[in-house]
């Protein structure tokens, strides 16, 4: 089953920046299933969905239960607003949640899921799903919506897996903080797991953003892998081509900012909205558009139409081309064989800054990237 979804994989977008964090590592090829493209669901399959959901209400999945659910989503696919409506998304959801007899298929739907959060998706709702399931099995929880309340006080429960995981996610999707979460108790999580489809201001400006994010990211995973191979040859070209590359994105996507500023979340989505920073990061032949940019970008941040972590990345890199220190340690350098900040002013207040941005410790960064190095 191909995901025949959206214009562009928010995945694609900000694989550079979620790698570290990836939460679910169950193997691609582990199940066939993807999204339900442009056919809706027959009615049988339909009424298969909804008949488990109601039969199976308020216990787990019996594995002949499981095994029809599976079977429905092999030959369907995981249902979508547009195409089969949001009762099969909810009905789907509370199946997924049920079949704990198999952990890796509910870590493979997850990630089947995540193509579609922030869309059709609600992202709070989803993260509690993920959260329940994972508590289920591991005794801990990803994104910190499990909570109880004590003395008038809010705690996690069970304990977070990854911080950096939940810090990219709630930032990502301009979610509260945990501690904004802890003390307000904001987030209504009763809510559906559906929500109507996202709608684009400027499609034209989305779809094109997708042409221009595709080779930027396919040449530097290329590059990456010819790296960790020793092909130096194969190194030089793919430099050389990035560069082209980034030259072309960099012509095309000055124009979409002189048109009409930063693209926002209304215009694009929010995977459109991280696709243009990508973008903008890899323009370092013009460090006075990315200043320009990073001033376009500022509102959005502060009103969370863009996350911070990403905008603490180009704040850094503006710095530095400017020849001043960077203000949260996001960039790196290599420094007898391994990786260091780049000048950053105020070390000793660095983490709390990096906090305020969604960025876990900037040691712990640091030890990720060198256990990587090959």
């Amino acid at each position: 089953m191909i995901s025949l979804g959206r214009p562009f994989s928010r995945l694609a977008s900000v694989l550079a920046l979620l790698l570290a964090f990836a939460p679910f590592c169950t193997a691609a090829s582990a199940f066939d299933i993807g999204l339900d493209g442009k056919s809706p669901y027959p009615e049988q399959s339909r009424d298969q969905i909804l008949e488990l959901q109601r039969n199976s209400d308020g216990r787990s999945l019996r594995r002949d239960e499981l095994d029809a659910f599976k079977a429905v989503l092999v030959q369907q696919g995981w249902p979508t607003y547009r195409t089969s409506g949001p009762a099969l998304i909810d009905a789907a959801g509370k199946l997924l949640e049920r079949s704990g007899l198999d952990f890796e298929f509910q870590e493979y739907m997850l990630r089947v899921l995540d193509q579609q959060v922030g869309d059709d998706i609600r992202p709070a709702i989803y993260a509690r799903l993920a959260d329940r399931i994972h508590a289920s099995h591991d005794s801990s929880q990803l994104y910190g919506t499990l909570q109880q309340r004590l003395d008038g006080v809010s705690t996690v429960d069970p304990p977070i897996a990854s911080l950096g995981s939940l810090l990219f996610f709630r930032d990502f999707y301009g979610l509260p903080s945990l501690e904004e979460e802890l003390a307000s108790g904001g987030i209504d999580y009763e809510a559906t797991l559906s929500q109507p489809p996202a709608t684009y201001t400027r499609p034209d400006i989305r779809t094109l953003l997708g042409e221009l994010i595709q080779p930027d990211q396919s040449l530097r995973t290329a590059l990456s892998a010819a790296r960790s191979t020793g092909d130096s040859a194969k190194v030089e070209r793919l430099k050389e081509e990035i560069a082209a590359s980034d030259r072309e994105g960099l012509r095309r996507i000055k124009q979409v900012f002189e048109d009409v500023g930063f693209p926002t979340r209304d215009m694009v989505g929010i995977d459109g909205v991280s696709t243009a920073f990508l973008l903008v990061q890899h323009a370092d032949e013009d460090p006075a558009f990315q200043k320009r940019a990073l001033e376009l970008a500022t509102p959005l941040m502060t009103s969370r139409g863009m996350s911070r972590r990403q905008y603490a990345m180009l704040a850094d890199r503006v710095s530095l081309a400017a020849g001043e220190p960077q203000r949260y340690g996001t960039q790196m350098t290599l420094q007898n064989g391994k990786y260091v900040l780049q000048p950053t002013s105020d070390i000793e207040g660095l983490d709390k800054r990096r906090l305020q941005m969604a960025l876990g410790p900037y040691q712990a960064m640091l030890d990720s990237a060198n256990a990587e190095r090959p």
